[in-house]
């Protein structure tokens, strides 16, 4: 597993400042998160067009839901569960 770019609350305002982002209206915290998951550059710090689209992708993604990342982390951790079988789903069967 790739380990995560981290990326700093003032580093995701910013890149958002950079895309016009009304803080308002986007969480900031979510909009890092996405960040960080579509930070995969193994440079130490991505090159500034990258991060501009990372960051119009992740907006992108926040509009069709607020909480996108989390959900997605959440689903994540579901698959990873499952995939271990730690899940407490596995004896359920799919009627078709």
């Amino acid at each position: 597993m790739k380990k995560r770019k981290q990326i700093s609350a003032e580093e995701a305002r910013l890149i958002g400042k950079s895309l016009h982002i009304d803080w308002d209206q986007v969480d900031l915290e979510e909009f890092r998160q996405g960040l960080m998951k579509g930070a995969h550059d193994p440079e130490p710090a991505p090159i500034y067009p990258g991060v501009l689209l990372t960051g119009r992708v992740v907006l992108t993604h926040m509009q069709e839901f607020p909480d996108y990342f989390t959900r997605l982390a959440k689903l994540e951790e579901e698959v990873d569960e499952y995939r271990n079988g730690r899940s407490t789903d596995t004896n359920e069967t799919v009627d078709g």
